[in-house]
C-alpha cells in the first residue's frame, strides 16, 4: 500500500449517496432507511478509491449503529467516509452524516455504519457441509408473499426471497435473488442476496425467539465470489446464539452446485423498536413444541431431515465409501440414501460433543455389515447402535446404547393392499376394532414390524411371522416376540408415523 503514508491519522472523504426510487421500498416503521448492505458497499467503493490496494474480500467488525433515513425526491444525501489506519494495519471506514440543530446552532456528527478492512488475506474455514446443504428438524414453510406481507413489510424492490422460507429450530433456508440492479463489478457483489438472507433470519427470530430483529452488526463477512445481478442463490441461516434481546446467526450464500459466494458470520440482530413491533401470533404457534420429544426421551440422539431441504451439493458431504455406493443408485434412491447419511453424520457430531470441526467427508456411516448404518464418534469409535428410515418427506436416524429400530411411514391407503402378507388374523381383528381407523392402525402394524426387524437384526419377512402386535395405541403399542413383551413408541407428524422399538 504505497499510498498509506498519505493518510496521517484520519481523513474524511465526501460521499454523495444517490437515493434511487427503489430504495424507498426498504422501510422501518413506514420510513425509508438505507440498507446496511448498501452502506457497506458505499464504504467499500469509497475506501477503494483512496486505498486501491485494500482487500475487498473480507469485511470485519461491522456495526450498524444508526438508521440513515431517506427522503424521496430530495436528491443525493451528503455524507462522509471517515477512514482511519489502525496500528494493526486494519482500516476503519465509517459512514457519517452531519446535522445542524435549528435551535442551538449546534452541528452533530452521526455515525451510521462502520466496517473494518485489511490489506492482508483473512482466513476462514468452510462450514460442515452436512449442516449447510440440508436442514434438520420438522419444518414450517412460509411463502415469500406471506413473509413480506406479515413478517418483513418491505416494498417490491427488497422482496428478494423467492418461493418460500423453510424454518426449523435448527435454522432456515430459502432462495435469495439478486435483481437486475447495480453494477456487476461492485466490490462486495450484489447487496440484495445478503439483504434477503437477513429477512430469512428475521423470520426465524420471530418464530423461535419472539423477536423482530434488525441487523445491528456482524463479526466477519467473506466474499468468495461476487453475487451478480439477475442471479439466484441459496441462503442458509444457522442460529448461533439466542439470548434475551439478542440473536446471533451465521449466514452462508451458495449456488445450486454448492459453490460458496459469501458468508456473513456472527450477524447480530436486535429489536430496535423498543418492543413496539411484535411478531404475529401465527408465526409462533407450535414453535416451542418438539413433536419428536417422546422418541427423543428414549434414545441417545435423534436426527430428522426433511428431504426437500437437501440441496444438490449435499453429496459433497459423503465420504469415499459412501460416495462409491451413492454413485450406483438411481435418483430417487440417491435422495433417500443421502438424507439418511446426513442424519447419521448429525448424530456423530452430537454424540461427539457437537463437534463441528471434523469434515463431513471424514465421517463414514457405513458399518462392517454394509446392510447396517452406523453413527461413529468423529474420532472413529463406535459406541452406539444406529437405525435409519425414510419416506416421501422425512429421513430419520436414531442412536441408542442398546439395539434400536426406527421407521417412518406416510399414512396412505396403500397399506391395505398388502395386509395379508404382514398381518395375522388376530391383528386384522385388532385393526378393525381400533379407534385409529383401519388405515392408520394397519400402518402402525407395518411400521412396528419394520422397526423390530432393524432392532433385532432379522429380516422383515421373519418379523412379519415372529412379531405379534397385541395392542395398538396412538403413542405406544404392545408387542410379543418369542414369549417376551416389548413396547413400540409412536409419534404422528402431519400425516406421517414415526415408530421406535428398542432391544
Amino acid at each position: 500500500m504505497e499510498d498509506l503514508p498519505e493518510i496521517t491519522d484520519r481523513v474524511r472523504l465526501p460521499l454523495e449517496i444517490k437515493v434511487h426510487p427503489y430504495m424507498m421500498d426498504h422501510r422501518f416503521q413506514g420510513k425509508a432507511v438505507l440498507p446496511a448492505v448498501e452502506a457497506m458497499q458505499l464504504l467499500a467503493v469509497s475506501t477503494r478509491t483512496r486505498l486501491p490496494d485494500v482487500r475487498m474480500d473480507a469485511v470485519m467488525d461491522a456495526g450498524f449503529a444508526k438508521f440513515l433515513y431517506l427522503e424521496p425526491g430530495v436528491g443525493p444525501v451528503k455524507a462522509f467516509n471517515e477512514i482511519e489506519i489502525n496500528e494493526d494495519g486494519t482500516i476503519t471506514s465509517k459512514l457519517i452524516t452531519k446535522s445542524r440543530s435549528k435551535k442551538a446552532s449546534i452541528t452533530r456528527t452521526i455515525e451510521h455504519v462502520s466496517i473494518h478492512l485489511s490489506k492482508h488475506l483473512q482466513k476462514t474455514h468452510l462450514p460442515p457441509l452436512d449442516k449447510v446443504f440440508a436442514l434438520e428438524g420438522i419444518c414450517l414453510d412460509i411463502t415469500a408473499e406471506r413473509l413480506y406481507s406479515g413478517l418483513v413489510p418491505f416494498g417490491p424492490a427488497y422482496c428478494n426471497v423467492k418461493g418460500s422460507v423453510t424454518l426449523s429450530g435448527e435454522g432456515a433456508v430459502a432462495y435469495v435473488c439478486a435483481p437486475e440492479k447495480g453494477a456487476a463489478d461492485e466490490p462486495l457483489g450484489s447487496p440484495f442476496p445478503l439483504d434477503a438472507a437477513f429477512h430469512v433470519a428475521c423470520a426465524w427470530g420471530q418464530r423461535y425467539a419472539g423477536i423482530v430483529g434488525f441487523p445491528v452488526g456482524l463479526e466477519k463477512r467473506y466474499i468468495f465470489n461476487r453475487t451478480s445481478p439477475g442471479e439466484s442463490y441459496v441462503g442458509r441461516v444457522i442460529p448461533r446464539k439466542v439470548e434475551p434481546g439478542l440473536l446471533v446467526f451465521d449466514i452462508w450464500i451458495f449456488d445450486q452446485d454448492g459453490t460458496f459466494y459469501e458468508a456473513a458470520l456472527g450477524v447480530q440482530m436486535k429489536d430496535v423498536s423498543s418492543g413496539r413491533i411484535r411478531p404475529p401470533s401465527w408465526i409462533m404457534d407450535g414453535a416451542r413444541h418438539d413433536r419428536l420429544q417422546p422418541l427423543r426421551n428414549r434414545c441417545e440422539a435423534i436426527s430428522v431431515i426433511e428431504l426437500k431441504t437437501l440441496k444438490r451439493a449435499a453429496e459433497k458431504a459423503l465420504s469415499g465409501p459412501e460416495l462409491e455406493r451413492f454413485d450406483k443408485m438411481g435418483d430417487k434412491r440417491k435422495k433417500d440414501y443421502l438424507g439418511a447419511r446426513l442424519c447419521c453424520k448429525a448424530l456423530s457430531r452430537r454424540l461427539s460433543g457437537r463437534d463441528m470441526d471434523t469434515p463431513a467427508s471424514s465421517i463414514t456411516t457405513i458399518s462392517a455389515d454394509p446392510a447396517l448404518p452406523c453413527c461413529p464418534l468423529t474420532d472413529g469409535r463406535i459406541k452406539f447402535s444406529c437405525s435409519v428410515s425414510h419416506d416421501s418427506r422425512f429421513a430419520i436416524a436414531v442412536a441408542s446404547g442398546s439395539r434400536v429400530g426406527v421407521d417412518v411411514e406416510e399414512i396412505s391407503e396403500r397399506v391395505l393392499k398388502s395386509r395379508r402378507f404382514f398381518m395375522s388374523e388376530a391383528e386384522k381383528m385388532l385393526v378393525r376394532d381400533s379407534s385409529l381407523g383401519e388405515v392408520e392402525a394397519s400402518l402402525m402394524v407395518w411400521s412396528i414390524k419394520e422397526a423390530v426387524s432393524k432392532a433385532f437384526g432379522i429380516s422383515l419377512v421373519h418379523a412379519w411371522e415372529k412379531v405379534a402386535v397385541k395392542d395398538i395405541g396412538m403413542n405406544t403399542s404392545s408387542i410379543l416376540m418369542e414369549g417376551l413383551n416389548y413396547t413400540a413408541f409412536h409419534v404422528k407428524v402431519d400425516g406421517h408415523v414415526f415408530t421406535m422399538v428398542k432391544n
